[in-house]
Order: structure tokens, then sequence, then C-alpha cells
């Protein structure tokens, strides 16, 4: 099966007329860290949506493979925001974040640099955000190149310390948007007053779950957090490809857990924990290269949380 183009994406569907009513002022805060693969066609689809009124802002967190050079090149109508480091997801969506809500965004749409978006897909969350009388955030369906579910749901075990995506089959043209246990930061979609209210990303988590400690506290504030199925995304995980992954995966799993589980389960998860380490002493003393990492991600942990 061929990979998806904008145009054949699940939930296509022609523009729509809006008629004279004023679009709302969206901004799309696009994070990029050597995205040379991907960023081109990332913006590409962004200034392809049907959706008049958005203005997109590239947070760049100090590439060094002329990704941002060939952006700035071809997609002038950006803006673009170089850091001088990698600051990791948190810290540099929030960077955008704020450079957007300063610039008098209503919505603001976070993505990440690797995804292709159906030309409709921001008309669909806008649609969704409008009809919803509660706080919310929302997210759209996500594929991989394949067309299989990337994410379609999301789940918080805090039995397994563990949050993963659930993945229910939904059709992209009939269901209405649904509950998710949390959403990815991938591409969440919000007003600018409900981030106002719930606060940013949490700068302590360099990589992972963030998102999932941002929906915790969404939830906590009275907000839902919806899959929109209508809109729809394509999204190529390049961070999959990231060898420091397993280590980010765990030491900002440690974090979340600390932070979010309930007071019921918190001696189970002290055991767990426990389990947890013995295992990966064993796996060490097997040779086994990423046990070196999860043995590296929880003694960073440790430090971090005494500074």
């Amino acid at each position: 099966m061929p990979p998806p183009t904008v145009s054949r994406l699940p939930g296509y569907l022609p523009v729509k007329n809006h008629g004279m009513r004023q679009q709302p002022k969206i901004f799309v805060v696009i994070l990029n860290w050597n995205g040379k693969e991907v960023l081109l066609d990332c913006l590409r689809s962004i200034f392809s949506l049907d959706y008049g009124n958005f203005e997109v802002v590239v947070v760049d967190n100090a590439s060094r493979d002329g990704s941002l050079e060939s952006a700035r090149s071809s997609f002038g109508r950006a803006h673009f925001i170089v850091n001088e480091a990698n600051n990791g997801f948190a810290a540099g969506m929030n960077i955008g974040i704020k450079f957007a809500l300063s610039k008098g965004a209503q919505y603001v749409w976070v993505l990440n640099n690797d995804t292709v978006c159906g030309r409709e897909s921001l008309r669909e969350l806008l649609s969704a955000a409008e009809q919803e009388e509660k706080c919310a955030i929302f997210s759209p369906l996500i594929l991989t190149p394949s067309g299989k579910a990337w994410f379609s749901a999301g789940k918080i075990d805090f039995l397994r310390m563990r949050a993963y995506h659930a993945d229910p089959e939904v059709s992209t043209r009939e269901s209405e948007p649904y509950e998710s246990g949390y959403l990815s930061g991938c591409a969440m979609f919000f007003l600018g007053s409900t981030i106002k209210k719930i606060g940013f990303f949490d700068e302590k988590y360099f990589l992972y779950y963030e998102d999932a400690d941002l929906s915790v506290r969404a939830k906590k504030a009275g907000c839902r957090l919806l899959m929109v199925p209508k809109s729809v995304i394509v999204h190529a995980e390049q961070s999959g490809r990231n060898p420091e992954k397993t280590y980010w995966l765990v030491r900002s799993g440690l974090r979340f857990f600390a932070l979010h589980t309930p007071a019921v389960l918190r001696p189970w998860m002290t055991l767990y924990i426990l389990l947890r380490k013995v295992k990966n002493g064993m796996d060490k003393s097997k040779g086994k290269e990423e046990a070196f990492l999860v043995s590296r991600a929880y003694e960073d942990y440790r430090k971090s949380e005494k500074s």
C-alpha cells in the first residue's frame, strides 16, 4: 500500500464555504530539530490547508542539518524562532506558543515537524472546538505513512507505569469526537485561553511524557481531551530513530508517575520501581545495551530531582 499523500488522506473533503463569518486566528507551531528529511513536506501540507486565517511559527532547536535554512528559503511567510541550543520538546514548544499568544492567537495547534496534514484537518479541529461547550484540548486522528492508526486514543496505566496508544478502530468520515485518556503532543489543538488556564508544557520533561502531563493537568482543571477523527494527519515518527529514546522514556516516565500516581497506588509504584531496577541489573549483567541506557536514566532522574 503506497504512503498516502495529503489529498488522499482518509477524511479528505472539498473546501466548504464558510460564508462571510470572520475566521478565528490560528497559529500553527512546529518544533524542528534536524528535520531536513521531513520539515519541508510538513510546511507544504500546512500551507495547502483549506483554512485561510492562520500563521505558522517554526521553532528551531539548534538544527545543524540545513533544515532551518531550507525552510526559510522555501516558506518566507512563516515566522522562525531559532534557539541557540536543543532545549527539548516542552521548552521549544512553549517558546512558540508564547510567541503565538503574544501575536493574538485565538487557537494554537502544536505540531511535530514529521507530520503531513490533510487539507481539511485544521478546519475539522476548529469545527469540533467551536461546538464544544466545555474547556477542551483536541487531537486529529494520526496515521502512519502506511495508513494504519498511529494515535487514535491514549491510555495511562498507573499499575505498569506506562502511557500507551490504545488505537481503537474509528471511521474518519462518520465518527464524532470522542474522549481519550491523554493526547499526543504530536498534534494538540487548543484555545489560547485553555493553555493559560492549565499552564504550559512542563519544561522539566526534555522529551516524552510532557503531553501526558499536560493532559492530566487539563483533566484536573475540568477540560476534556477529545479525538477528532474527521481531522487526519500522517506521522512519520522521526523520533523513533533516536538512539536515546529509551533513556528519555524511562527518565520522563519516572517524573510523570512520581507526580501523578494516585495516593492509593504509591506503595505499589515504589515496589514496582524496585522490581524494575532489579531486572535492569540482571539485564546489565548480561551485557544488554539498552539496560545501560535505562540505568543511566534512573541515576540522572535521581540527581535531577535532588537539584
